[in-house]
């Protein structure tokens, strides 16, 4: 993975906390899961990230997600939580119409 690529996750990542954090809305692990898999099937379908970093990309947004929560989430956890980004092949484009603004 490029770091072009890496800052694009991040930076999506950091817009759609702001987001968040703006409108107040809850944000649980489902909600994050939800943004991430519509996140990288978008990355995806854009030629934006290709088939075999889609494992790596739902890893640094979940990676991401557990510094926001001072670092609670285990290892494993968080390769189970990339697992399940990954498995999921929607896109929810209301959620990821914040970071496009």
């Amino acid at each position: 993975m490029t770091d072009t690529q890496h800052a694009m996750i991040i930076g999506d990542f950091e817009k759609y906390m702001r987001h968040i954090l703006a409108s107040q809305h809850a944000f649980s692990l489902e909600s994050f899961v939800t943004f991430s898999s519509s996140l990288v099937n978008f990355y995806q379908g854009s030629n934006l990230i290709t088939e075999s970093e889609r494992i790596e990309t739902a890893l640094i947004l979940s990676r991401s997600f557990n510094a926001g929560m001072s670092n609670r989430i285990t290892t494993d956890d968080l390769n189970s939580i990339a697992e399940l980004i990954i498995s999921d092949l929607s896109i929810d484009y209301s959620v990821l119409n914040p970071i496009f603004v």
